[in-house]
């Protein structure tokens, strides 16, 4: 029997746990697979999701759901005109004013497009701010100096006083051009986009006067596009949206699946969880949908993390499944940047659409503190659940547990010594489970230990490899009327905006096709 990988089916009958049965079967091992690289690519940016946005398709001004803040009287004239939004002074005094677009979602990216900027008197200044009241918010501020010169500020007022204050561009420009903030967790990061090509202007730490991680906070601020203009003066924005994102690059591939590790496939279209790429070390979990026909990336969800105390913390590198016994979705991530351990959550909501708090806990086993990459399935066959992960000791070794529910007891049962593992996944070919990890230097090794003894048996077969070492072999069995496909995800650790803003998506598909054989 075939199951049809697509979620909602599984609604609609007794839920019990199927195995294939195949006629004239053709089975196939890892050995005998020769993936041929199909191409790589940047996700730079290039897919968005949106949460919030100017939408010109309506009448703004009169759309109850943007409000419109004065901080001065009588304030800016508001006017749309087609895609644009002109703000203007006809008074003969300064005056600011903004509209607001409503709640800030952290790990969103926010564009402002400054279509036109007229100076007369004073500076015909631009901005975006993130804002709670006049005496606490977070701005970026774009002036315009003289007729081909702006000057770009980041500046943070807390309790009425500026305690961050600094000139991030001042050069030769004429709009239009965009600025972009994008929150990673505790980190705000500012860029100035012209023509298509883009400038990172800075990135801060701001924490240490505003937590955006913590919920109180950030339900506190508001998102506003304005201006504050002299006599006579006037911009024009062309465009305003918050919105999940790409960010900078992708790494650490993990295919969506269901409970025995059967991909989720519906429509010809997968989803994978991938680190979304900030700045330097800036990292949180994304989720993102391709499609196998037209080859299209894009930007499906993102997920934050919360183990009580409030924060959504940006934690990576997750296994997520949907469990068909249970209806629900479960996930196992590491706590980067924290305790550096496996944390696990389950939730009812579809992790692969929108922005999502998943609940965590500490996964139950025995730990050093410093463990990676989990891989989870139900054993049918055992009646146990099993995961695979590394774990430091001297270098990352793999490691093989088990427990009879997913959030019990894990104990060991199996260890692979030679480090440094990477990347480790549980899944079938031919029929039969392995354990796939990366592991070291370029060419890196996508090496094939056996399940659930974990020896290793031989390594994948790739037309090229890409540059840099542990690579993460995600292997992705697809099945057709006829038989199986199979195809290879990973990444390189080409990093564009700092030490961890690595990688290019490398997509391989296997040579061989299992004819009238089904993994699932």
């Amino acid at each position: 029997m075939k199951i049809l990988n697509n979620i909602h089916l599984f609604y609609m009958f007794p839920l019990f746990f199927f195995t294939s049965v195949n006629s004239f079967a053709q089975s196939i091992s890892p050995q005998d697979l020769h993936f041929i690289k199909d191409y790589q690519i940047r996700n730079f940016y290039n897919s968005q999701l949106i949460l919030s946005q100017l939408d010109f398709s309506k009448k703004i001004l009169s759309d109850p759901s943007y409000k419109l803040n004065h901080f001065t009287s009588p304030g800016c004239d508001f006017q749309q005109e087609g895609g644009l939004l002109n703000i203007f002074n006809s008074t003969k005094i300064i005056q600011e004013s903004h509209v607001n677009l409503g709640k800030i979602f952290n790990y969103s990216a926010i564009d402002m497009d400054i279509e036109a900027q007229n100076k007369k008197s004073f500076f015909a200044i631009a901005s975006l701010s993130i804002f709670k009241d006049n005496r606490n918010r977070l701005s970026v501020s774009q002036k315009k100096l003289d007729s081909d010169r702006i000057q770009i500020v980041f500046e943070i007022i807390k309790e009425g006083e500026s305690v961050l204050k600094e000139i991030l561009f001042d050069k030769k420009l004429k709009s239009p051009n965009t600025l972009r903030v994008h929150l990673t967790g505790k980190f705000f990061n500012v860029l100035l986009i012209k023509n298509n090509d883009w400038t990172v202007l800075g990135s801060f730490d701001v924490s240490e006067y505003f937590e955006l991680r913590d919920k109180k906070v950030l339900e506190s601020f508001k998102l506003l596009f304005g201006s504050t203009l002299g006599s006579g003066e006037r911009i024009a924005i062309s465009k305003g949206e918050q919105y999940l994102t790409t960010g900078t690059a992708q790494a650490d591939p993990k295919i969506l699946h269901y409970e025995d590790g059967a991909p989720v496939i519906k429509e010809n279209k997968i989803w994978v969880a991938m680190t979304t790429r900030g700045y330097g070390t800036q990292l949180y979990q994304g989720i993102y949908s391709y499609d196998l026909e037209s080859k299209i990336w894009e930007i499906s969800g993102t997920l934050v993390f919360n183990k009580g105390d409030g924060l959504l913390r940006q934690w990576a590198a997750s296994d997520v499944f949907y469990d068909r016994k249970s209806r629900t979705w479960k996930v196992f991530t590491v706590s980067h940047r924290d305790d550096h351990r496996l944390y696990s959550g389950e939730i009812k909501k579809d992790l692969r659409f929108g922005l999502t708090e998943v609940p965590v806990s500490k996964v139950k086993y025995s730990s050093v503190n410093n463990e990676e990459d989990p891989s989870v399935i139900w054993d049918s066959a055992i009646g146990k659940w099993r995961m695979a992960m590394c774990k430091s000791d001297n270098g990352y070794k793999t490691i093989l547990m088990e427990a009879n529910d997913w959030n019990g007891d894990w104990k060991e049962i199996s260890v692979y010594e030679p480090t440094s593992s990477t990347g480790v996944l549980i899944q079938k070919i031919g029929g039969n489970r392995y354990v796939f990890i990366g592991r070291g230097p370029t060419p890196c090794p996508l090496e094939i230990l056996s399940y659930p003894d974990m020896e290793k048996v031989g390594e994948l077969s790739l037309s090229e490899h890409p540059i840099g070492k542990n690579i993460w072999p995600a292997i992705l069995p697809v099945t057709k009327e006829n038989g199986t496909e199979y195809y290879l995800l990973t990444f390189d650790r080409d990093a564009w905006t700092g030490q961890r803003t690595y990688g290019n998506i490398h997509w391989y598909y296997g040579k061989e096709f299992a004819e009238n054989f089904w993994e699932y």
